[in-house]
């Protein structure tokens, strides 16, 4: 697994219990320390031992606008040179790819049938590893598949360089007492999904059959507004939230997309959230097991 010690990753190695689990990051168990931007480390991390790669390192929206060509080696470069790794490995391992639904744009509501086409940076690295996901796989040199997440919450602890990184703060920041001034205007709106129903999605694509033809799978991200972020803590939280638009962040978000439906999801038995009570009680639910 890449990137075990993220926020995603270290839930998915909770989930999974850290036996038989080999990592690439210092702070996650059975690590193999390194860094996936030199080919020759990401290109000897496929042994005939390895029958799943879960890939979920990148650098995210912000880092990869502000820094292209860090970006570009992390999240494509350092791609393919596991991908190559995988095929010289020659046992066609299962390959479950955290993708995003960065590589649409400009789409309010997205399905099954809305076509990528990204607007930043992080989307096109994306969309680029996808494909080379399903040519490796038509080739037989992995069992690939590559899920596009919506914005996963709630991250704890400090904020990322994700331009989405508002939608966990404006949960997290008030409910640990802390005043939070939010980038985005309260109509904001982003497709979510709870952290927990990421990870059953994730380890379910590790387990199904996918179909040859369609390696690329939209999950279901429902739309909530900063507003109702904001809403459904209010009640409970000891600090307070004020909107002071950034329009450089705004600019970003106005173009991403609201909400994600996919039928073909629900069909291969992906969960998804129901609403922002469900994703701020999985939360606190979680935050009370890891202080108690």
């Amino acid at each position: 697994m890449t990137g075990a010690a993220g926020y995603i990753g270290s839930a998915l190695v909770r989930a999974l219990g850290s036996g038989g689990v080999v990592t690439t990051d210092q702070a996650a168990p059975a690590a193999v320390i390194g860094n996936l931007a030199y080919p020759k480390f990401a290109r000897s991390l496929v042994t005939p031992e390895v029958g799943l790669v879960f890939h979920l390192a990148s650098l995210v929206s912000g880092g990869a606008e502000q820094n292209f060509e860090l970006g570009t080696k992390v999240n494509l470069d350092a791609t393919r040179d596991l991908l190559e790794a995988c095929r010289l490995a020659g046992h066609r391992p299962r390959f479950v790819f955290a993708s995003s639904i960065a590589v649409y744009g400009g789409v309010d509501e997205i399905d099954d049938d809305t076509p990528p086409a990204p607007r930043i940076s992080y989307g096109a690295q994306k969309l680029v590893c996808e494909i080379l996901i399903d040519d490796y796989s038509r080739r037989g040199f992995i069992d690939g598949r590559s899920l596009r997440l919506p914005t996963v919450m709630v991250r704890p602890g400090g904020a990322n360089t994700a331009v989405s990184g508002w939608a966990s703060a404006i949960i997290r920041e008030p409910l640990a007492g802390r005043d939070y001034v939010c980038p985005v205007r309260p109509d904001t709106t982003m497709a979510c999904i709870s952290i927990g129903k990421a990870v059953q999605c994730l380890v379910h694509a590790s387990r199904i059959e996918m179909p040859a033809a369609r390696r690329t799978l939209l999950l279901t991200g429902i739309p909530v507004t900063a507003q109702e972020m904001w809403n459904a803590v209010r009640s409970t939280a000891r600090g307070k939230v004020r909107f002071e638009p950034d329009p450089a962040i705004q600019a970003i978000m106005d173009a991403v997309p609201k909400a994600t439906r996919s039928a073909r999801a629900a069909q291969l038995g992906f969960p998804h959230s129901k609403d922002i009570r469900e994703i701020v009680r999985e939360y606190e639910e979680a935050a009370l097991a890891h202080h108690g």
